[in-house]
């Protein structure tokens, strides 16, 4: 029998929903050697899968947004996990590169769906004044698993190899589909306007703030991505280190992120929401000087990468959630389908930015570090230099709770 009370069921079922993307993307980060020699296919190959997942991640936000407002979010989260199941099974089965490519892609379309339903049901079952215990919960977990994520890949992949790592990860999509089987969502009151999908996306599209913040968050996305996805040759190869070590310096590398969204909460009681975005790029621009000189020093070794990376990171957990914090504020209506459209936007840069990265074989310390540094350099550029937000006294991040 369903249960139709949030009590438990319903925060598990979210918080297992949100793990989901990060959990296929950070899980086979340290697979990438392993899985190019038994496809006999270069490391860029592999890398280029990230990519496609990306693809895949950017087209279920925007579907996403558009169908929840149409059959509601509940439906559409069960139907992407079912799809994320198979394709995680299929992948497991591949026997050839194109065929775990397109399971690749599946795995993303079904299970990435969650960015924008768990947003929109949280907001339908939750009144005002238990939404940001089980927010905050949710982005706690969301900023925890690109940390532990890697770090498992890498412990679990010479003992179980990368199919049966694969297969896990369907099963722990399963395992969310059945708890969102039990529970019944509030269909709750729709806030659209009955404009069309492309009058919203284009009101979007003259909304300053709106465009703003959409490229804040595509830029730090960036440089997270091409060090997630493009950093195997560097760390692997150059520098010789295993899965478990390769994984490890990831994992390491994301504690930044998670200190970086807590600092946000923290400051959010009494600054302003472009404050902190100012402050996350400007940490991230010390980051990248840090990088330019260490590496300028001491030449490419691990310590030279890690150091800086971990200011980095910290400056992307700081502007993700205050640029989603900025999209709620920036939007009042038609949430589900600007949602998809500014998740859109941050998976396309990153999708778009990781395959020029991955074009360039045999990516070395030096030329990885040129390519996180280039977003991050841009961002503070963007929000340093011009009048790129509007700023008003009522701009207080609380919003960044609730993210």
């Amino acid at each position: 029998m369903k249960s139709s009370r949030p009590g438990i069921l319903l925060p598990a079922a979210l918080l297992t929903a949100v793990i989901v993307p990060q959990l296929g993307l950070g899980l086979m980060t340290p697979t990438v050697a392993k899985l190019a020699e038994e496809f006999r296919v270069p490391h860029e190959a592999i890398q280029e899968t990230f990519v496609v997942y990306m693809i895949g991640y950017a087209l279920s936000v925007v579907l996403a947004g558009i169908l929840a407002d149409r059959i509601g979010a509940r439906r559409v989260q069960i139907s992407g996990l079912l799809i994320c199941a198979a394709g995680c099974l299929l992948a497991a089965f591949s026997d050839s590169f194109y065929l775990f490519a397109v399971a690749r892609f599946m795995q993303a379309l079904g299970g990435c769906v969650g960015t924008v339903t768990t947003r929109l049901i949280v907001k339908s079952d939750y009144p005002e004044s238990k939404r940001l215990r089980i927010l905050t919960t949710l982005a706690s977990a969301i900023a925890l698993t690109p940390c532990i994520a890697p770090l498992l890949g890498g412990m679990l992949l010479p003992s179980l190899g990368w199919r049966w790592m694969m297969g896990g990860v369907g099963m722990f999509n399963l395992a969310a589909l059945v708890l969102f089987w039990q529970v019944d969502t509030s269909p709750g009151a729709s806030d659209s306007t009955g404009r069309s999908i492309i009058a919203v996306y284009a009101a979007n599209f003259r909304n300053a703030d709106y465009l703003a913040y959409a490229a804040g968050i595509s830029l730090v996305w960036m440089s997270y991505f091409v060090f997630l996805s493009c950093s195997t040759y560097a760390l692997q190869t150059e520098l010789g280190m295993s899965s478990l070590g390769y994984g490890a310096v990831i994992s390491l590398c994301a504690v930044g992120y998670v200190i970086g969204s807590t600092l946000a909460r923290a400051l959010s009681a009494r600054w302003a929401l472009n404050e902190i975005l100012l402050l996350g790029s400007r940490v991230g621009m010390a980051g990248c000087m840090l990088l330019g000189i260490l590496l300028s020093v001491f030449g490419s070794v691990l310590p030279a990468l890690l150091i800086p990376m971990v200011f980095i990171l910290l400056s992307v957990g700081m502007v993700i959630p205050a640029t989603q914090a900025g999209l709620l504020k920036s939007v009042s209506r038609d949430i589900g389908i600007s949602s998809g459209q500014f998740f859109f936007f941050q998976m396309a840069a990153g999708a778009g930015y990781g395959l020029l990265v991955s074009s360039f074989s045999e990516l070395g310390v030096r030329g990885l570090a040129l390519f996180i540094a280039i977003p991050m350099v841009v961002l503070f550029v963007f929000l340093n230099m011009s009048r790129a937000l509007s700023k008003s006294p009522e701009e207080q991040l609380k919003a960044v709770s609730r993210t």
